[in-house]
């Protein structure tokens, strides 16, 4: 990643300085993006009129996010211009001939007027950065209802900006063709600058107490073998270095809380949904089996070493070295990473953290 220059715009996004008295109301109003648009306010990324008004809620033209990009990422080197309506003297001039390279659906005029869809800009973060397109579109393509909307030109590049988590979903639905807010384009470029912003480490110490676990497992009814597993998932937390109540909240999801009732049965002491080496479906004898429900805690951290680049302890099952072998094995470092990884559903590692915070109150 490149060095993100600190004054990013003043003409395009900004209009004049904030004043220290300005009424702060946006924060009630985008709490989902307050940490993004202090970070951006604070780099001069954009600022508000005469009455602070940051105007969030507004859409962003292709010029702005030239600007945007251009700054951020050092883009330049084109000495001519492949767009017909860009003139010398048009303000944006330099900065549309820097990103007419990271452009991924270049027509002969630039529009520098109009405003960008959410595809567009998320795609041109994507190449601006100088992040790779993914091979493919099945993520997104899965997960999203309206992923079909997305631009043929945009896919792969979308691909990567959701799995990279630079870019979320919203109640199911990716909105490909909305306008970019200025909240929005705060939170994409922030979460690429800033790669640690709103996510949760899978490697630390743990932040939640045992007796906090036991707590929490018994008021959601959960089996007693799972109840029971919950001194494993501590000691091997801190013998791999993994936070313990992320593999407990993710053995419960998996196993409905040690009830099971799917294809993996409970004597399998398969706490993770762990697959043997070539499964033919989601049948039961395509799950490994493990001798004692220890053994299966071990086996759950191991399969998660694959997974953040860490070291195994003892014996390992064969699924782990399958795992070793994909692109992205030892990478992945939040839980928010876990949808499309370890599970198809992207709202995986979403769905773990509600039960980490839950589990947090006991």
């Amino acid at each position: 990643m490149k060095k993100i220059i600190s004054l990013i715009l003043t003409a395009a996004l900004c209009i004049a300085a904030v004043p220290a008295n300005a009424a702060q109301d946006w924060r009630t109003q985008y709490p989902w993006a307050a940490e993004s648009v202090e970070y951006c306010l604070n780099n001069g990324i954009i600022s508000g009129d005469e009455n602070g008004n940051l105007d969030l809620g507004a859409s962003l033209t292709r010029a702005q996010m030239s600007r945007i990009f251009t700054d951020a990422f050092a883009l330049g080197g084109n000495t001519a211009s492949a767009f017909d309506d860009v003139n010398t003297t048009d303000w944006f001039y330099s900065y549309a001939l820097s990103i007419q390279d990271s452009m991924p659906k270049r027509g002969a005029q630039f529009n520098g007027g109009e405003y960008v869809t959410r595809e567009e800009f998320a795609a041109t973060l994507v190449k601006a950065s100088g992040a790779r397109a993914a091979d493919s579109y099945s993520v997104t393509s899965y997960n999203f209802n309206d992923a079909s909307a997305v631009d043929d030109a945009y896919k792969n590049l979308l691909e990567t900006a959701v799995t990279n988590l630079y870019m979320l979903g919203d109640n199911g639905n990716i909105r490909p063709k909305d306008l970019l807010t200025r909240a929005e384009a705060c939170c994409f470029l922030y979460r690429v600058i800033n790669p640690d912003a709103d996510k949760t480490p899978i490697i630390g110490g743990a932040e939640v107490t045992l007796e906090q676990a036991l707590a929490w497992a018994r008021d959601k009814g959960a089996a007693q073998r799972y109840i029971d597993v919950a001194p494993f998932y501590w000691y091997y937390g801190e013998q791999f270095g993994i936070r313990p109540e992320v593999m407990y909240a993710q053995a419960g999801k998996e196993t409905g809380y040690g009830k099971y009732g799917g294809a993996v049965l409970p004597e399998m002491n398969n706490w993770a949904g762990i697959k043997v080496k070539n499964p033919q479906g989601d049948r039961t004898e395509d799950h490994e089996t493990f001798a004692t429900p220890e053994d299966g805690v071990r086996a759950h951290f191991n399969h998660m070493s694959a997974y953040v680049g860490l070291a195994p302890i003892g014996d390992v099952h064969d699924r782990y070295y399958v795992v070793k072998t994909i692109a992205w094995a030892g990478t992945v470092k939040y839980v928010e990473q876990l949808g499309g990884r370890w599970c198809p559903n992207i709202n995986y590692g979403y769905e773990i953290l509600d039960m980490i915070d839950n589990m947090k109150t006991y």
